[in-house]
């Protein structure tokens, strides 16, 4: 038996996202991000409304969030779309992947709906535009029957691989078997531009975690862009790290790059990512070069956040599939400066325990305390300690943290206990220590202290050598770290090699979530490269998941603390993480889910939380890093 082809394998995936919605009437929808069904508005009815959305087995309640006006009179007014927010059920579900890019017009198209009739049914069509009359702005679609009840199905692009556009209705009685569609471009019409922003976010951070679908459609064979599927996703991750803009600022930069005579967009401009996907529809300029790439080399001159800049002139460099467009862009960038700002830094009150081996011997340390509370106000507590075994290092740390981990006397506020530690250490116990052994022996310093690992050869890296890891942290700020978490997978077992092409590949991945210890399994190479490339934020369990091959890994403790941390890390800006994961250990404790915060390791790294240099000079010349 022949194996499946992208496309069928594309659409097994398409059926699995299909939901049958029964609001004002009955049709079809999908999911687009968490909890998020994207249909027709005459399906679902008015922003409100209540709903029943039927996945698998399952009836999930939901409501209309955004919905277009509906008029109650012939076809409803266009574009005819909803967005319904359900109860997300246990274990989650799956996503489609949208792809903003109109269809070209000879596009193979497939439609995935629920028809009244037949159940469940797949169509193969062709779609192209029409140009004025009762379809303007619309994809036709010709082919295999639109059979009613069908009406909110996604329509995918069997030439990109995503869903370009839901159905909207059959063609009119006599005449040709087809329907028509709405381009999934026009739910920025529908949706304020906050809730469309993150709805954008959470399905491209879905689709990071999970790259079944966009490996998939990598591999399609459909005609070339001016770059490839692949970069268009780097770069809208690379500009979801800049501040919200508004429409009219988004207008002016994209006539800018394509021309005050370009077709203004039918629809507003709520993100980059949107200009992104309307310059990629545009004829090419007169010199050839494509608008995509002139934006982002238009945008690394105009943003603030350096970091940003200096990884839009990277992706300019590296993206163009031609060498005329790779000379072009090289001498573009020539004149453009490239600087990498101090990353902002963090004001969390703590004290910093920096422990470094003693010399050669590598079984003893030396441990300095810190009180840290802004980067002007580093004080030592103690630094001239003798060098210790493992056990008197932690003997002595038992004894000093307690007194150290109580609040002020002012406000009572307790101090965040941040450890930089040799790369064996970091499963250290910390946060099981008792905060005080003597009166309450039931109480742990990871319950009353956000407790953080930093790992030492990375804390004591030259400043010229900070720049990927000042960039991703910098990223992190004003944005969820939800939207930059990644879980690495329990069967994960690329070489090192790889797992640094793959983070090369992810300028916007800012925080990861292992299966286990990286002492040993499949963990331990992904956070080696992940220091080494920078990752600010990385989360384990001492006994996690082991990785082994042949067993389920659908409800294992790397997949359980998975969810949870983005569950935790969902609404969490970059400097909440640590009382987060603290809040996230109290939780396990009161409700008895070890896998959900018990033996929860964070490494929380702020490139700009460092101690004065002179501090930082070996104890003696011999001392081995």
């Amino acid at each position: 038996m022949a194996a499946p082809d992208r496309t069928d394998q594309l659409t097994a995936l398409l059926k699995d996202c299909l939901v049958l919605v029964s609001g004002r009437g009955e049709g079809s929808g999908f999911f687009v991000g968490p909890g998020l069904v994207a249909t027709c508005a005459h399906v679902a009815g008015a922003t409100g409304d209540r709903v029943t959305v039927g996945w698998r087995d399952a009836d999930l309640p939901g409501t209309v969030r955004w919905a277009s006006t509906l008029t109650g009179r012939g076809l409803a007014p266009y574009p005819d779309l909803a967005v319904v927010e359900v109860v997300v059920p246990p274990g989650g579900h799956p996503a489609v992947w949208l792809d903003d890019h109109l269809p070209a017009m000879s596009a193979r198209l497939v439609v995935v709906g629920h028809a009244r009739t037949y159940g469940p049914q797949v169509g193969r069509t062709s779609g192209w535009f029409a140009h004025g009359g009762d379809y303007e702005d619309m994809i036709r679609l010709t082919g295999d029957e639109v059979a009613p009840g069908m009406s909110g199905a996604p329509v995918l692009n069997a030439e990109t691989g995503g869903v370009c556009a839901i159905t909207k209705a059959t063609r009119r009685s006599g005449q040709p078997s087809g329907g028509v569609a709405v381009p999934v471009r026009a739910i920025r019409a529908i949706m304020d531009p906050a809730p469309y922003r993150r709805l954008r976010r959470e399905h491209d951070a879905y689709h990071r975690r999970n790259r079944r679908w966009t490996g998939l459609a990598d591999d399609l064979p459909g005609a070339a862009g001016p770059v490839s599927r692949r970069a268009e996703r780097e770069l809208r991750a690379i500009l979801s790290g800049l501040p919200a803009t508004d429409h009219e600022q988004h207008l002016t930069t994209y006539r800018a790059v394509a021309g005050d005579l370009a077709v203004p967009p039918r629809h507003p401009l709520h993100d980059h990512g949107d200009v992104v996907s309307e310059l990629a529809g545009l004829l090419p300029a007169e010199d050839g070069f494509p608008h995509v790439l002139a934006y982002a080399i238009d945008m690394s001159s105009r943003v603030a956040e350096q970091s940003v800049a200096e990884s839009l002139r990277v992706w300019a460099r590296m993206s163009p599939q031609t060498r005329r467009d790779r000379d072009e862009a090289a001498n573009r960038l020539a004149d453009a400066r490239v600087g990498v700002p101090d990353a902002a830094t963090s004001r969390i009150p703590s004290v910093l325990v920096y422990v470094r081996p003693a010399g050669q011997d590598r079984r003893r340390y030396r441990c300095e305390l810190w009180r840290y509370e802004d980067e002007d106000d580093i004080t030592p507590i103690a630094t001239d300690d003798p060098d210790r075994s493992l056990e008197e290092l932690r003997r002595h740390l038992r004894d000093r943290l307690p007194e150290l981990a109580r609040g002020g006397p002012d406000d009572g506020r307790r101090p965040m206990i941040e450890l930089v530690l040799p790369y064996h250490l970091l499963d250290e116990d910390v946060d099981h220590w008792l905060e005080a052994p003597d009166r309450n022996p039931w109480s742990v310093l990871g319950q009353t202290n956000p407790v953080v690992v930093r790992e030492l050869e990375r804390f004591e890296e030259d400043d010229e050598r900070l720049g990927t890891w000042r960039r991703r942290w910098k990223a992190l700020d004003g944005q969820d770290v939800g939207v930059a978490l990644t879980p690495v997978s329990c069967l994960e077992r690329r070489e090192h090699r790889a797992l640094h092409a793959w983070f090369q590949l992810e300028p916007a991945l800012g925080a990861l979530v292992l299966p286990g210890s990286p002492q040993d399994g499949p963990a331990r190479g992904a956070l080696e490269v992940g220091l080494h490339c920078g990752v600010p934020i990385v989360v384990w369990r001492r006994r996690g998941c082991t990785g082994q091959p042949e067993i389920s890994h659908r409800d294992c403790p790397g997949s359980r603390l998975s969810e949870a941390v983005a569950a935790e890390f969902g609404k969490a800006g970059r400097d909440d993480v640590p009382e987060r994961i603290r809040r996230l250990r109290n939780r396990a404790g009161a409700d008895g889910h070890p896998e959900c915060g018990h033996d929860v390791v964070l490494l929380w790294d702020d490139p700009g939380r460092r101690l004065p240099r002179p501090r930082m000079a070996p104890p003696t010349q011999g001392a081995i890093r």
